[in-house]
């Protein structure tokens, strides 16, 4: 399975197909799967959580749905999600660098947030969400895609919208939105997630994920898939910390988890 989110799946365009899991997907297939033919069909959202507990398919993602699926060794981790405003309006929100409090914008009725209804955000987040739900400073749009148009800033019809680091960057380099935004940290998304692969708990699915992993055990191919990703994303001295600890050494740290919902 795939999906609409960039710069992880790039669709269209001059960067077509060069999303960084597009290339981590072609990789593992070259490398560890050459005598599987691919099949790929692009999910959304509410499609992906229908599809994720059913036989015969792959993804690269979280570790979720336990009892449906298994998952690979971890290949890489991704930021903890935050704020992205128009810089316009950083005095309503602090000084850069500033790690804010979710509850207490949402408290703010003079601010308006963008949201993409029935989105799996992190579990503190969706239960900030689903406390204020029908909030009129809550602006939820029904979408295919995973997170929020930066129109929707520049253009004020929301001051701020949950998202990744990294969505600036990619809108004025795949967009030509020039990037006039900021992102802040908020004190309830504070872990980075592993990614790796998942398939369905069955027979193929436990098959292919022993290949990732044997493909995996080779230093090599994780730095490729990091090339990748830093194709896209500008990653913080934090990031490469805990990146070389947790994927590269293997080793536990508190702030990297796996992604889990009760």
């Amino acid at each position: 399975m795939t999906f609409g989110q960039i710069p992880a799946y790039i669709s269209t365009g001059e960067f077509k197909n060069q999303g960084f899991i597009d290339k981590t997907i072609r990789m593992i297939h070259e490398k560890a799967l050459a005598d599987v033919e691919p099949r790929f069909f692009q999910v959304n959202h509410n499609r992906f959580n229908l599809m994720a507990v059913k036989d015969g398919n792959c993804y690269v993602g979280w570790k979720t749905f336990e009892n449906h699926r298994v998952f690979s060794t971890p290949i890489f981790i991704w930021y903890p999600s935050g704020i992205i405003i128009h810089k316009r309006n950083q005095a309503r929100f602090g000084p850069e660098g500033s790690i804010l409090s979710l509850k207490a914008l949402l408290e703010n009725k003079d601010l308006t947030l963008g949201v993409i209804d029935a989105f799996a955000y992190s579990p503190k987040i969706q239960d900030l969400l689903t406390a204020h739900r029908g909030a009129a400073n809550i602006y939820s749009m029904k979408s295919s895609t995973m997170q929020v148009n930066l129109k929707m800033l520049t253009g004020r019809r929301i001051d701020y919208t949950i998202g990744w680091p990294s969505q600036p960057i990619v809108e004025e380099k795949l967009n030509h939105l020039n990037n006039e935004f900021l992102f802040y940290n908020v004190e309830e998304d504070q872990n980075y997630l592993y990614v790796g692969v998942s398939c369905s708990d069955c027979e193929q699915g436990r098959r292919i994920i022993d290949r990732v992993n044997a493909l995996f055990t080779n230093r090599d191919a994780l730095l490729e898939v990091m090339s990748s990703i830093r194709q896209w994303v500008v990653m913080s001295e934090q990031h490469e910390a805990l990146y070389r600890e947790t994927i590269l050494l293997r080793k536990k740290h508190p702030k990297v988890i796996h992604m889990t919902y009760p």
